[in-house]
C-alpha cells in the first residue's frame, strides 16, 4: 500500500492532522495496523465503535465475561464428555467385542488364581487352577464327573479355595457330598458284610 494512500486511512480513522499521521506511521515502521493500535492506546481514533480495534473494559467486566466464557467452556466440555460417554456405551461391535474379551481375560485371571483342591486326610492337596477345571468339565464332562465320584468314594474331599472367591456355600456343599459319599460307602460294607 502506497504511504499516501496509509496516510489518508489514518486520518479517516482518527481525529489527527497529516503530520500527526506520517509522525505515527513513521514511529511504526509504516505498519498502518500498529498505527492504529497506538492511536487507539492515545484515545485519538473517532469513538465509533467499528473503527474500534481494542476496547477498553474495566477489569470486573473482564472478569464477569471471563467468568461467563469459563462457565460455557465447562459446560461444553461436559456435555462434549457425555456425548464421549454416550457414544461409548453404544459402541459399535468393535467396541462390544473388546468389552466381551475384557470380560473373558478377567474372568480366566480369576479362574487362574483361585483353585480347586482335592485332599484326603494327612495327604498335601491337589490343587487346579479354576480355569482348567472348567475346561476338563466342559470338553470332558463324563470322564471328569466319573473321576470326582470315584475320589468320593475313595476318601478325597473337594473344596475351591483362593483368594478372589468367597465360596463358603459351595465348600459347604463339597462337604455334605463327601459325608454322603461316606454314608453310602459305610452302608455299602455293612450291607456287604452281612
Amino acid at each position: 500500500m502506497e504511504r499516501d494512500i496509509m496516510i489518508k486511512r489514518l486520518m479517516e480513522k482518527a481525529d489527527i492532522t497529516t503530520e500527526e499521521a506520517v509522525e505515527v506511521l513513521e514511529s511504526c515502521n509504516w505498519d498502518l495496523l500498529d498505527a492504529i493500535i497506538d492511536l487507539e492506546r492515545r484515545g485519538k481514533l473517532r469513538g465509533n465503535k467499528s473503527n474500534t480495534l481494542i476496547e477498553a473494559v474495566p477489569v470486573e467486566d473482564y472478569k464477569n465475561t471471563y467468568n461467563q466464557e469459563e462457565a460455557k467452556n465447562q459446560e461444553y466440555n461436559a456435555k462434549a464428555e457425555g456425548e464421549e460417554k454416550k457414544e461409548e456405551s453404544c459402541g459399535g461391535i468393535g467396541e462390544l467385542m473388546g468389552r466381551m474379551f475384557k470380560f473373558i481375560g478377567k474372568l480366566i485371571k480369576k479362574g487362574n488364581n483361585n483353585f480347586f483342591d482335592a485332599k484326603k486326610e494327612n495327604e498335601k492337596p491337589i490343587r487346579i487352577p479354576l480355569t482348567i477345571a472348567a475346561v476338563f468339565i466342559v470338553f470332558l464332562s463324563i470322564p471328569s464327573i466319573i473321576l470326582l465320584v470315584i475320589g468320593l468314594f475313595c476318601g478325597y474331599k473337594y473344596s475351591i479355595s483362593g483368594p478372589d472367591i468367597k465360596c463358603d456355600g459351595v465348600n459347604d456343599i463339597f462337604e455334605e457330598v463327601s459325608k454322603s459319599a461316606d454314608n453310602l460307602k459305610r452302608d455299602f460294607k455293612e450291607g456287604y458284610q452281612k
